[in-house]
């Protein structure tokens, strides 16, 4: 998303979605050319939902920050997740990769954290059948993306914290945790090692608790896949576990994990200055 093409958010245009279409049809990459490709669907569906379009204005504005923030864009010029209710459509679509891990049964009136929420569309959809969902996300804007929805749709049930996990705490333990292509980044920004990262998301389960595991897609786990499965088992009982076929080119093929917390580990307390809502 680019800080000029904002100016198309404040009026709809016909020329905004010509800016867009051009912008897909010269995209280099796969992921590049379907996000935007997206975008420009989108921007279409604008015409008919003036409603939408200064919600959507005041999101990308989130977006065009959180992008020059991180210094990685995991949407590739749009958006990462999509979110249907509020019409974006994103590189990896939320509700069928909840619909393929089954995550509605698992967290039906349960209290979540999803570590890494991104723009928090997959907490928004959860939060439709948790009890509360707690988001953490380390880029503030992506914070403040998610807020804006979750106020836009009057969900209260649903949280959003800036913080990496490393320096998360919470006041109680959760009934379960989303680690969602999480365990590592792109972006370098992890600073735990994979045993340090499932030690903390066990510290961080009710006794009993469940840790919902996404892999990353498999070009990327490659060979060390494995290994992490194997810590996941050191510290957990594992329930479930399967390959994903649903979705498009980036869902397909990744692993899919349901464990359950065997020992109780207590959680952190105390709330800390690291702990920021933005």
């Amino acid at each position: 998303m680019q800080r000029d093409d904002l100016r198309y958010y404040e009026k709809y245009s016909v020329l905004g979605n010509f800016r867009f279409l051009f912008a897909a049809l010269f995209a280099r990459g796969r992921a590049q050319k379907m996000s935007l490709a997206n975008r420009q669907r989108d921007y279409l569906r604008l015409a008919g939902h003036p409603d939408w379009l200064a919600l959507h204005r005041d999101l990308n504005r989130c977006l065009v920050e959180a992008n020059a923030w991180s210094g990685y864009d995991y949407g590739e010029g749009y958006y990462y997740q999509s979110f249907d209710r509020i019409g974006i459509t994103g590189l990896r679509s939320t509700r069928e990769r909840m619909e393929a891990m089954g995550v509605a049964d698992l967290v039906k009136d349960k209290t979540v954290l999803d570590i890494g929420c991104n723009a928090g569309f997959v907490s928004l959809t959860i939060a439709e059948v948790a009890r509360h969902v707690t988001g953490c996300e380390l880029n503030p804007y992506l914070v403040d993306l998610a807020k804006r929805v979750a106020e836009h749709l009057g969900q209260q049930n649903a949280t959003f914290f800036s913080s990496s996990f490393e320096d998360f705490v919470c006041q109680e333990p959760f009934d379960v945790i989303l680690s969602f292509a999480n365990h590592s980044t792109y972006d370098g920004k992890t600073r735990q090692t994979v045993e340090q990262y499932f030690q903390r998301c066990q510290s961080l389960l009710k006794p009993g608790g469940l840790l919902l595991f996404e892999s990353h897609a498999p070009e990327y786990e490659g060979d060390g896949l494995e290994h992490v499965c194997s810590i996941i088992a050191e510290r957990f009982g594992i329930q479930e576990r399967r390959g994903l076929k649903r979705g498009t080119f980036l869902d397909q093929g990744r692993t899919f994990i349901v464990a359950q917390k065997r020992k109780q580990v207590s959680c952190d307390a105390q709330p800390t200055s690291k702990l920021v809502s933005v």
